[in-house]
């Protein structure tokens, strides 16, 4: 196999908005009765003291620790937020409402930095303990997660990063194996995998139901948030611009379809569509269309023979991933992958399929989990499973595989050069949002929190505003959103020259 390289664009394009008619994705087909269509006021409110553009899972995270609890105020008391969330669409209709449907933390991938693979672990069990404690029904499960691997490089980066963590995270390392042997490939469904890093540590879940949970409770239990919340669906925004601060402190404003609204504070949580917002952002966040699919279990998948791991399929090309839902519910084989197949760096449109991915995910999995259905010593090429749902969805991939959380430097705000103090981003998540936007929205809202707080304010224009959030989510200095880190990401290979040299690694193996 070989593809034609193409002339690769100087620069990207900002990102449009959101498609206004998406393909189905299966985790909408039991959306919140609430949160269609929903808009808290039947106007949008003139003013917020935050408004959050997204309402994905890293949106949502930022509203929930927000309105945790009051922020102090310059004369001793106590001071309540006004929230307003803004979403394109319906609620969680992005990425969070279209992904795989696993949380696996990678912790052998930064092995010289094992404080990513610390903080991924810390989401992993944030979520898992909220959860557990508000008894969301959401299908979290706790289990095993297999990295199959089925190239020589590959398997020789992943023997030397375990080898590294040895040193650098012992603790971590710990928590992970690397097996090689044909009979445990085997045990693991994996036996065409030249080897494989199981890590005890992962989880299958509904994500769509984990974050309609969260906003509801935000909507009906008003007494227990230090606040008010206020949710505007279907409500594109389309331009945020500095003015002059007034009576309310407000910085700005922010310009949507149906109006106007001024903030002192903007967070944007749009991962793939924030340089719609923020073009200068064009380079450093690309949109990227994934694909995802809801199959129907084979024989070979059913009852006691249903997988118990959550599976990400990793090499030259090769980036798919697999859960199986819960028995009672279906068993659905939930597998997303196989970009090799179709476009995807710069696609923004998540209102079509594209033919060969989706027959490539219906009949990968024979091959891939050794099944019977395939013929004895051959695999069977027309053997499918039989889709549910097939859908598309953007991730947004960072230049330097790394998010991008904090205030947004001025070098990269809405205008060249101009002020930026009150504009915050949590964005950039890499096709990896599950291990880590939770707590990037919380470190994210500690930091506007703590901008309010009058008597003892942090500046943003230092990394003194990173330091709490360090300190209390253990939020990694890579995922700083600095001007010096922009710097740096810029000098390396774009999001497309890193992505067309990997398909090119697959077109020569």
């Amino acid at each position: 196999m070989s593809r034609e390289h193409p002339d690769l664009p100087g620069k990207s394009k900002p990102a449009g908005l959101p498609s206004e008619h998406s393909t189905k994705s299966f985790w909408h087909t039991e959306p919140s009765a609430l949160l269609l269509g929903h808009r808290s006021t039947r106007q949008l409110p003139k003013h917020a003291d935050v408004v959050i553009v997204g309402s994905g899972i890293t949106g949502t995270s930022i509203a929930h620790h927000l309105l945790s609890q009051s922020v102090p105020s310059a004369n001793g008391e106590k001071r309540d937020l006004d929230v307003v969330m803004l979403e394109a669409r319906e609620a969680c209709w992005g990425a969070t409402g279209r992904n795989g449907g696993h949380c696996q933390p990678l912790l052998f991938e930064t092995p010289h930095d094992p404080s990513i693979g610390h903080f991924e672990l810390a989401n992993f069990h944030a979520l898992q303990s909220l959860i557990k404690d508000d008894d969301i029904d959401c299908e979290f499960h706790a289990q095993p997660g297999v990295r199959a691997i089925y190239s020589d490089h590959h398997l020789k980066e992943a023997e030397e990063a375990l080898s590294v963590m040895t040193t650098t995270a012992p603790e971590l390392r710990l928590m992970m194996r690397l097996i090689t042997d044909p009979g445990q490939l085997e045990k693991y469904r994996i036996p065409t995998a030249k080897g494989a890093v199981v890590t005890e540590i992962a989880a299958r879940l509904w994500p769509y139901k984990f974050v309609v949970h969260v906003l509801e409770k935000l909507l009906t239990s008003t007494s227990d948030i230090a606040g008010s919340f206020n949710l505007q669906t279907l409500t594109p925004t389309t331009g945020i611009t500095r003015t002059s601060s007034d009576s309310a402190g407000s910085h700005w404003t922010v310009k949507t379809e149906r109006g106007n609204i001024t903030a002192r504070n903007v967070i944007l949580a749009t991962n793939a569509y924030t340089s719609h917002l923020l073009p200068n952002f064009s380079d450093l966040i690309v949109p990227c269309r994934g694909q995802m699919s809801a199959l129907h279990p084979l024989d070979s998948l059913r009852d006691d023979k249903r997988l118990k791991t959550s599976l990400g399929f990793l090499g030259d090309g090769l980036d798919d991933y697999l859960i199986q839902r819960p028995k009672a519910r279906g068993g659905h084989m939930m597998f997303g992958g196989g970009r090799q197949h179709g476009p995807s760096i710069g696609v923004t449109d998540d209102s079509i399929l594209d033919d060969k991915t989706a027959k490539y995910l219906r009949r990968r999995l024979v091959e891939a989990l050794g099944l019977p259905e395939g013929h004895t010593g051959e695999k069977d090429p027309e053997t499918e499973f039989k889709a549910a749902n097939e859908w598309t969805g953007i991730m947004g991939f960072s230049r330097d595989n790394h998010p991008f959380i904090g205030p947004v430097p001025a070098t990269h705000g809405p205008s060249q050069h101009g002020p930026t103090d009150g504009l915050y981003m949590a964005a950039g998540f890499t096709g990896h949002g599950m291990p880590n936007t939770w707590l990037c929205g919380a470190s994210v809202a500690l930091m506007v929190r703590e901008a309010f707080d009058e008597e003892n304010p942090k500046g943003t224009s230092s990394n003194q505003v990173f330091q709490s959030a360090k300190e209390i989510y253990g939020l990694p200095e890579a995922y700083w959103l600095t001007e010096k880190r922009l710097e740096k990401a810029m000098s390396g290979l774009s999001v497309e020259e890193q992505d067309w040299a990997e398909m090119d690694k697959a077109a020569v193996s």
